[in-house]
């Protein structure tokens, strides 16, 4: 585990940054990390999180901020003491410590003249900090001494990689750092001196004096002071040309020589030419790659063209202490020119061979960059493999849209840019050279964001759109790259194939053969991932895809998601699939989406079975996955004049609606595909109206829903089928009971559970007798309305229907709570919510959580029953559910049983702690309640 904080405050675990909640918790867990193995008291955490003036419920809050975190990190590494808590972590463990260790190193190694391990553990200390220090509470007092003290060191780091880089004759690379610090720290006297001994060890000895006096003048103009006496000695041994300034030993970057002069290894390093505008981000890629060139020799960055693959390479190669070659190979098409081309870039005569290579270097260890190599890679895998075989110390990083297929061979995927973050600043940054005069309001920042969220992140999509910042606003880019992806670039120093975005994917899709040509086409119809049934199904024709998929695939064309998932799933980039979608005739796009839409009939259909059984668990997440491509298919449907399939797909998706909380979504989408279908058989719209029901009964809709569930059952009746004649009566019986008509009630609550046992369907058998257990209940008739619900548990189990088991849970916690036995309705209301948990279900699970938290009062525990009622209004907000629209009958009830025994203000309280909490914190929550362990 590390903890780091030399910028946004993060957790990581074996790579993977852990979830540590919202700005609050990450101010408690900095203030913990600041005084690492040491106790910090409650006190102190509240001060630290919330300053002078907590609010009253801050103590509860920090709780359950604190419990969060240790479920993250482990009880065994944030520990609870009698007088706080205790974070233990070892030094290295936290990134500001692991840096202050190797500034150390550095500053010890160049004082035993040793500036080779100098710059490797100062590169090494700069590499950990991804922005300022601590960057999640700039503004906390306690944080104040620490930002300043580590800011303090990371500028001595970067010194002393200047010193290292002059020590060890890197004087272009000296120059440029130099300058860097320079232009940010102007009055820093060190980093001036560096600029200046830089410029004139390169031959620029006017410079290095003109930088003395802009820092003169700087320090006069600012502060009426002279420079130190060290600068203004250096200065005036600049002027005389002191020969003590030039005692480092000569440059390591030089012109190649000539073929009289074979190079020893290390003497020529190719020229990394680097691009003048600013890197953006790609902290966790860089170090990502690194430690991938430690542990293996072939490390090689995939992705589509214009993902920032030759960038993100030159940047690490720049960071590298080991000598760099550089080939670049976009231009070369002839791969009997490759030994000839590498041997180049080693420095050697023009037509030198590998074997000219491998005499030159040696045994020393090396880089070699080949940067785009797609075009080359079949040619280039057996270069790569004579390279690493004969060259010991050899390292390859390169950069292809495609793997080279060598053997030991590492692929890097690159991955776009984050949309909110990273690719927003490079837009920033990159329209700020065209348009400095703009300044990016809020308004504006949402469209950027779009912006870059329509170009998926990906880097040259989203520099050649901040370029047009030159004559168009961010409004008049993003409705432009709405109907077209026609956007180009003017820079003379981009290359050809970067000058335009569709020029780029151009590239790209000749590299494909036929096979995977057409198959590109046909997966533009999915709207977002998808896997390889569907894949088969929809864009398969009846021929093979999985060949040509992995082609796709290979070519970073297609890109694979969660690997870990099962099965695998698969998207195209947007901009690649707008691109591919142009490829296809109106003809093959109506067959294709004709397709897609049986495809997703198909799926909605079996998820409305499997729903109901033992592997709901997994329908739920498949349909969670498949919803880009079912509203797409839902949308085409209405659109192509298909609205029977349309409601059919509708109505089998209402299921998943309704345990999710998708209510306003299904309500519309059903609305719509029932008004274009009036003439729609009768079971189909019967299906469709009771689907509707339920979910206007869920938003508290309840005379819409009764309406609805009326015409519903008239149709039904119509029908020779008992199935959706069932479903009405029992949405009937449920509607007309929470109008406290309790004769009606019973009427079409047995007819419900009468047609259901026609119907042969267990899951219908079991919704049918706890909606009829519900009516008993109602009745006052308790004794049958346990007994009716305890056979619904029973034949709900039978068939593995979680769902309806945790209902009737519910309802038998109503029977208890009715009956005067709290306890045991405390205790039926826990496994309905945890069964509806296990499910993920959303609002279900709201539901049982209220009527939990109405149990708690009951049982005398009113304050965890406050708390409780503030995570349902606050899930339940975000989710747009409430449970006391849904059931106004019982809710009230239940509420009072938390309120009465509490003073408004301790409700208050209480509920504002539940208010904060997530699902994960609800979870520990109810752990703590059923455990009775530690409140944190």
């Amino acid at each position: 585990m590390e903890f780091r904080v030399l910028g946004p405050t993060e957790v990581t675990d074996g790579g993977r940054s852990l979830a540590i909640g919202g700005p609050k918790p990450r101010a408690a867990l900095a203030a913990l990390l600041l005084e690492a193995n040491r106790i910090i008291s409650v006190e102190g955490l509240v001060d630290a999180v919330w300053g002078e003036q907590p609010p009253p419920s801050a103590v509860n809050a920090l709780q359950t901020y604190v419990s969060r975190l240790r479920r993250v990190l482990g009880a065994d590494t944030l520990c609870r003491h009698p007088a706080g808590y205790r974070l233990v972590a070892e030094p290295d463990m936290i990134d500001a410590r692991r840096f202050e260790r190797l500034l150390t190193e550095a500053r010890a190694a160049l004082a035993a003249g040793d500036p080779s391990a100098g710059h490797r553990a100062a590169e090494q200390a700069l590499a950990l900090w991804r922005g300022p220090a601590l960057l999640d509470v700039t503004d906390a007092p306690f944080a104040q001494a620490e930002i300043a003290r580590l800011g303090e060191l990371r500028l001595v780091a970067a010194e002393t990689r200047v010193e290292a880089m002059l020590a060890l004759g890197d004087v272009t690379g000296g120059v440029a750092a130099a300058r860097a610090l320079v232009a940010d720290h102007p009055l820093r006297e060190r980093g001036v001196a560096h600029l200046m001994l830089a410029l004139y060890r390169d031959g620029r000895q006017s410079e290095a004096l003109a930088t003395y006096h802009e820092a003169r003048r700087l320090l006069v103009d600012g502060f009426g002071l002279d420079p130190g006496d060290e600068l203004a000695a250096l200065a005036q041994a600049i002027l005389r040309q002191d020969p003590e300034l030039l005692t480092a030993p000569p440059p390591v970057t030089v012109a190649p020589v000539g073929p009289a002069t074979p190079p020893t290894a290390g003497s020529v390093r190719s020229r990394l030419v680097l691009p003048l505008d600013r890197f953006v981000g790609r902290d966790r890629e860089l170090a990502g790659i690194r430690r991938q060139l430690t542990t293996y020799r072939l490390v090689t960055l995939t992705g589509p063209g214009g993902s920032g693959k030759t960038r993100l390479a030159r940047e690490v190669c720049r960071r590298l202490p080991q000598p760099v070659y550089v080939v670049e190979l976009a231009g070369l098409h002839d791969a009997g020119l490759l030994e000839a081309t590498v041997a180049q870039a080693f420095g050697l005569a023009v037509l030198s061979d590998l074997d000219a290579v491998a005499a030159t270097v040696g045994d020393a260890e090396v880089l070699l960059l080949l940067d785009n190599c797609e075009h080359l890679t079949g040619a280039l895998a057996d270069v790569v493999l004579r390279l690493l075989t004969d060259l010991p110390g050899l390292r390859v990083l390169a950069t292809s849209q495609r793997p080279l297929g060598v053997g030991g061979e590492r692929r890097f995927p690159v991955p776009p840019l984050p949309v909110d973050t990273m690719a927003v600043e490079l837009f920033l940054d990159r329209a700020g050279a065209v348009a400095p005069d703009w300044t990016c309001g809020p308004e504006e920042h949402e469209v950027v964001t779009r912006i870059c969220a329509r170009l998926d992140g990906l880097p040259l999509a989203v520099e050649l759109a901040a370029a047009q910042m030159a004559v168009l606003s961010p409004a008049q880019i993003l409705d432009r790259l709405g109907r077209s992806l026609a956007i180009t670039g003017t820079r003379p120093d981009l290359p050809e194939r970067h000058r335009s975005l569709e020029r780029t994917i151009d590239n790209s899709y000749r590299l494909l053969d036929g096979t995977q040509r057409d198959l590109f086409a046909r997966l533009s119809v999915f709207a977002d991932t998808f896997d390889l049934d569907a894949a088969e199904t929809v864009a398969g024709a009846d021929a093979d895809v999985l060949t040509p998929l992995t082609g796709l695939i290979t070519g970073s064309l297609v890109a694979t998601t969660g690997a870990g998932a099962a099965p695998r799933r698969y998207r195209m980039l947007e901009i690649l699939r707008a691109y591919a979608d142009r490829l296809l005739g109106p003809v093959d796009r109506e067959r294709l989406r004709h397709r897609h839409l049986d495809w997703a009939l198909g799926l909605a259909r079996a998820a409305d079975r499997g729903l109901r059984g033992p592997d709901a668990l997994r329908w739920y997440r498949t349909l969670g996955a498949e919803q880009a491509n079912t509203r797409a298919a839902l949308a085409f449907a209405l659109a192509a004049d298909q609205p029977l399939a349309g409601m059919r797909l509708a109505t089998d998706l209402s299921w998943f609606w309704y345990h999710r909380g998708h209510l306003r979504e299904g309500i519309r989408w059903l609305r719509d595909t029932i008004d274009a279908t009036p003439g729609a058989p009768p079971v189909d719209r019967a299906r469709a109206l009771t689907a509707l029901a339920s979910l206007l009964y869920l938003a508290g809709r309840l005379e819409e829903s009764g309406t609805a569930n009326r015409a519903a059952l008239d149709l039904a009746l119509t029908a020779d089928d008992p199935a959706p004649v069932a479903r009405a009566y029992i949405y009937e019986a449920y509607y007309l009971a929470m109008r406290g008509r309790a004769e009606e009630a019973a009427a079409a609550g047995e007819n419900g559970v009468r047609h259901a046992r026609r119907s042969g369907a267990d899951w219908l058998l079991s919704e049918a007798l706890s909606t009829n257990g519900y009516l008993a209940r109602a009745r006052g008739d308790l004794e049958t309305a346990a007994a009716t619900l305890d056979e619904a548990i029973r034949v709900g189990t039978g068939i593995g229907y979680r769902w309806s088991v945790s209902s009737s849970h519910w309802f038998r916690a109503k029977v208890a709570a009715d009956a005067g036995a709290a306890d045991e309705a405390y205790r039926a209301a826990l496994t309905a919510a945890r069964g509806l948990d296990d499910l993920e279900d959303v609002t279900g699970w709201l539901a049982a959580l209220h009527l939990l938290a109405g149990t708690l009062g009951m049982t005398g525990r009113a304050t965890d029953g406050a708390v409780l009622l503030g995570a349902v209004a606050g899930i339940g907000g975000r989710a747009g559910y409430s449970p006391e629209l849904m059931d106004p009958y019982d809710s009230p009830r239940e509420i009072a049983a938390v309120t009465a025994p509490l003073s408004p203000a301790a409700y208050a309280e209480a509920r504002e702690v539940g208010l904060t909490m997530d699902r994960e914190a609800v979870r520990a929550f109810l752990h703590r309640l059923t455990e009775g362990g530690p409140s944190a």
